[in-house]
């Protein structure tokens, strides 16, 4: 089953997917075509969020400069519920660029959804924005 979101959507995974328990959510791009002197180097981050909708702590924030971070540069929550399995600064070579995998039966019980973004890194300094970006995606699979 494929649903698309636009910019902003949401998708309610306890009514979509209810029997989903291992989720990997991949992030793709494809390098620069456009001159703007660097790399477009996007980046996916994870917000554990409690019910308030606000990350109780920073190590509710799961991305490539997460507190948790792994001598083989993967990122962990606290609970290993959800990992960030690494940065890829270019979006050379071909499927999912950065991937973050959620274990829904870990989450714990103070964590009420869990946010995805995708930010350009440094993309004011660099003059990037997602215009300039050719066939982006984030995607959610069911593991």
């Amino acid at each position: 089953m494929a649903i698309n979101l636009v910019k902003g959507g949401k998708l309610d995974l306890s009514k979509e997917a209810p029997t989903l328990k291992n989720a990997l959510i991949g992030l793709g791009w494809d390098s620069n075509v456009f001159d703007t002197g660097s790399a477009f180097d996007l980046d996916a981050t994870a917000f554990a969020l409690a019910a308030n909708g606000k990350c109780a702590s920073e190590q509710d924030v799961i991305f490539y400069g997460g507190p948790i971070k792994n001598a083989d540069g993967t990122v962990d929550h606290t609970s290993h519920a959800i990992k960030y399995m690494g940065d890829n600064k270019t979006g050379d070579g071909d499927g999912d660029d950065e991937q973050i995998i959620v274990n829904l039966d870990n989450v714990p019980d103070n964590i009420d959804r869990i946010v995805f973004t995708v930010t350009i890194y440094d993309a004011e300094v660099r003059g990037q924005n997602f215009g300039q970006i050719s066939n982006a995606y984030i995607r959610l699979v069911n593991n």
